[in-house]
């Protein structure tokens, strides 16, 4: 066999050769006659296809983070609504409960604003001259005193906290039955005066209105004793009242009768 015959046996032998491997059945799938030629083409299009996909799948999972977040709010904010409504409710309700048994009751009110005053802790309540209140008049919680009327006006009142300095009541200890006055320390505890060093204190024990200042009707629970001091005082214990009522929680209130006109 001369030379060109054996090349162009050759060239024969490997054309055959490309032409079986072109028409092999690969994955079930027959491989054409092109596909070699437009293999780099298909494998842009599905990698173009697969980026395409991941980032119209990042946008949903996007999309929906940020409405499971509003969702999530909505159902914080109806949590949070939900709990104010219902210490709302429960704080109504004491109130309902202190007007029927409260024979000296006026008007429940509402805190409307703390007072303005640099000097004086006041409150601002949206019951005045018009729903019966008067100066004097005591102004309590379902827990206990809170302050008394201060000054009125038509639709509103000024309520005197108890822990203001110019706050005086005529009190009790319920258990010993002994006599004071409390007054206010402009901090988060009254002070109760003129207790004898030789009287028995007991930290603890209630502090109730006495009713003999004539302006808060006697029973009415003030606090409980949680400091005592007798050591180095002259004349009368330092007694430290820490009140049932926080100024501080101060919402809804009822506003009594003053001591001499109850039964009116």
């Amino acid at each position: 066999m001369t030379r060109g015959k054996k090349r162009s046996f050759i060239l024969l032998f490997l054309a055959l050769v490309a032409l079986a491997l072109m028409t092999y059945q690969y994955g079930g799938k027959p491989v054409t006659a092109f596909q070699p030629l437009t293999y780099p083409y298909d494998l842009l299009n599905n990698l173009k296809a697969g980026v395409n996909n991941y980032f119209r799948d990042l946008l949903y999972a996007r999309g929906e983070n940020r409405t499971l977040k509003k969702e999530v709010a909505a159902l914080r904010y109806e949590k949070m609504r939900h709990g104010e409504l219902s210490a709302e409710n429960s704080r109504l309700r004491d109130l309902l409960a202190l007007r029927e048994r409260e024979k000296n009751f006026v008007a429940s009110a509402t805190v409307v604003s703390k007072g303005y005053d640099r000097v004086l802790n006041l409150i601002i309540i949206d019951k005045g001259a018009k729903d019966g209140v008067l100066k004097g008049m005591a102004v309590v919680t379902a827990k206990g005193l809170a302050g008394k009327v201060y000054s009125v006006s038509n639709d509103f009142s000024k309520v005197l906290l108890l822990k203001d300095a110019n706050f005086s009541a005529a009190v009790r200890l319920r258990n010993s039955r002994r006599e004071g006055v409390i007054s206010g320390s402009g901090d988060e505890h009254c002070i109760l005066k003129y207790i004898p060093p030789e009287e028995t204190v007991v930290l603890g024990e209630e502090v109730i209105t006495s009713g003999l200042d004539g302006i808060f009707p006697p029973g009415l629970p003030v606090g409980v004793v949680d400091r005592i001091k007798k050591e180095g005082v002259e004349f009368f214990q330092r007694i430290d009242v820490l009140p049932f009522q926080s100024d501080s929680k101060l919402e809804e209130v009822a506003v009594l009768k003053r001591g001499t006109d109850a039964g009116r």
